[in-house]
């Protein structure tokens, strides 16, 4: 692990990537990330997965004589949730910005999103994003725009249960973040069970109708695996509710258990023979028209079935 020493000065905000072979982004994705706007003290955590091009390389060229950087080369690759969760553990700032090797950051997003924050007392701020098609360099000198309409909720794990807050680029609140204890290294993207685990104990959330994450053309994304969406949306959902589902309000598990059947049914529609004649509809339309609480039976059993795919990538076990 390579450590540049910073000043000491307070941290405002720890900017943790995860990396893993990313060559070709990087240089774009640098020069955003190290030229936001209006931070006081930055600190920056990478967290390399076992890259096999030269995406540590090109980290350590671009970070050199930066203040509070720290590059953690993995000796194993694990997946990106237990990546992420290294690079949160390691965070000193008040503030937390999580993004992947291929987000593009409009310059002043950040600073944008802790004044929101300091405004309103909210612990999660989020923001759209724009899948742009176009070559990485081409938008990383882009910013946000000086006005834009935001929606404050106090109450943020319902709000995350009703909205779209999955793509990286948030930024949370370090010690809300932690004590969630960050990603749920069981399932392999991270997208899905951020939100859920911070949510629940975050005070407040902000959604911008700003793009605070631009995505420059893509080569090769993990979005594409739509049996790795349904499987970790499905499993996001289903540890959450066997994790906390005794303490949840019972129209917030309600809707947890919704969310992991929704999941489900979008990986049998796709895959199934017949699937309009499967329990697996019957249970979707069962959500959708009652909201009941879990069937434990149906979500044990479909667990089962997602856990034999063998086209989907996981977590190394700890």
């Amino acid at each position: 692990m390579r450590k540049m020493a910073g000043n000491a000065e307070e941290i405002d905000v720890s900017f943790v990537m995860t990396v893993y072979n990313k060559e070709y982004y990087l240089p774009a994705v640098l020069k955003a990330l190290l030229n936001q706007s209006g931070l006081k003290n930055p600190e920056f955590i990478f967290v390399d997965d076992l890259s096999k091009d030269r995406s540590v390389e090109i980290i350590e060229e671009a970070t050199r004589g930066v203040p509070n950087v720290t590059i953690l080369r993995k000796k194993q690759n694990e997946g990106i949730s237990i990546s992420i969760n290294k690079g949160i553990e390691l965070a000193r700032g008040e503030w937390v910005r999580m993004l992947d090797s291929d987000d593009i950051l409009p310059l002043n997003s950040t600073e944008k999103m802790i004044a929101l924050a300091d405004k309103h007392g909210a612990d999660m701020v989020y923001g759209t994003f724009r899948k742009t098609g176009k070559e990485p360099m081409d938008i990383a000198a882009e910013k946000m725009p000086a006005d834009f309409s935001y929606d404050y909720q106090p109450d943020a794990l319902r709000t995350v249960l009703k909205g779209h807050f999955t793509r990286m680029g948030q930024l949370i609140r370090r010690q809300v973040l932690q004590e969630a204890g960050g990603a749920d290294v069981r399932v392999f993207i991270q997208d899905e069970s951020i939100p859920l685990r911070a949510g629940r104990l975050a005070h407040g959330v902000i959604k911008m109708q700003a793009e605070a994450v631009l995505v420059p053309k893509e080569t090769n994304n993990l979005s594409k695996n739509t049996h790795q969406l349904d499987h970790d949306r499905f499993f996001a959902h289903y540890y959450f509710l066997k994790d906390y589902g005794a303490t949840l309000d019972r129209d917030i598990a309600a809707t947890v258990y919704a969310k992991a059947v929704s999941a489900n049914w979008k990986y049998v529609k796709k895959n199934l023979p017949h699937p309009y004649f499967t329990c697996d509809f019957w249970s979707y339309l069962a959500v959708k028209l009652f909201h009941p609480q879990a069937n434990q039976a149906f979500l044990e059993k479909t667990a089962e079935r997602f856990a034999g795919l063998t086209d989907v990538l996981r977590s190394a076990k700890k």
